[in-house]
């Protein structure tokens, strides 16, 4: 069946991968690029499995979403201070692996893979357990 709709070919249509999780937010930095703004990264060790014996999993993030770079920017002291546990709700899209070569350590020389993925979202944040507002006009 085709349809005579002249604008359905302009059109653009795409499948999202959406992943939302839990997970604590580690190695926040600004990453300069030669053309173009510099943007923040972090990573996330996503949680998963029972309760009883957590699993993590890392996600190498690029904070893409304009309300979650807001908010990095707002908590990056917190993220930055080794003592402190800062836990978020998010959502991420375009997951890829980036393979790598460990250069010290145990693993030198071996091959190694890192999950990479845009953080769209934070839905909420944890601080030692206890949930904050964020204020995203301070940052607006």
């Amino acid at each position: 069946m085709s349809d005579n709709n002249p604008n359905q070919s302009q059109d653009q249509k795409y499948f999202d991968l959406h992943i939302t999780g839990i997970g604590y937010l580690n190695r926040i930095r600004k990453v300069p690029v030669k053309r173009g703004n510099p943007f923040f990264a972090v990573d996330i060790s996503a949680l998963h499995g029972s309760s009883q014996d957590v699993q993590y999993t890392r996600f190498d993030c690029r904070v893409s979403g304009t309300e979650a770079q807001a908010i990095i920017e707002q908590i990056q002291p917190l993220i930055e201070d080794d003592k402190i546990k800062v836990l978020i709700g998010f959502k991420l899209s375009d997951l890829y692996t980036d393979t790598f070569v460990y250069q010290r350590g145990e693993k030198e020389g071996q091959t190694g893979v890192s999950l990479k993925a845009r953080l769209l979202r934070i839905e909420w944040v944890k601080v030692n357990g206890k949930e904050i507002e964020i204020d995203l006009a301070k940052t607006a």
